[in-house]
């Protein structure tokens, strides 16, 4: 079952809680700016954008790690919903004897 935070998010940048999936779904209706990590902080001039209305889904870069956004006017209500894991894709390397 899908869990999602649901973050008012203005002119500085708001962190979700540590999401325990490795993949989400974030809509919001105003444009926002994002970043993944840690303890990040989201800017406008070089964080990748979700636009107003638009749903991404955006790898969390393993499990426990948090989302932060901003916008450059307004206020957007932006939902992040947990949907699942990023299989690490494997490789087979066969060597010749």
């Amino acid at each position: 079952m899908a869990t999602a935070q649901v973050l008012t998010v203005s002119g500085s940048s708001t962190q979700s809680a540590a999401v325990q999936t490795t993949k989400v779904k974030v809509t919001s209706n105003v444009s926002v700016h994002y970043a993944v990590g840690a303890n990040p902080t989201a800017y406008t001039g070089n964080c990748m954008v979700v636009p107003a209305g638009a749903t991404r889904d955006i790898n969390m870069e393993g499990l426990g790690n948090k989302i932060a956004f901003i916008t450059t006017a307004g206020t957007a209500e932006v939902v992040v919903a947990n949907v699942g894991y990023v299989a690490a894709s494997t490789i087979a390397v066969v060597q010749s004897s």
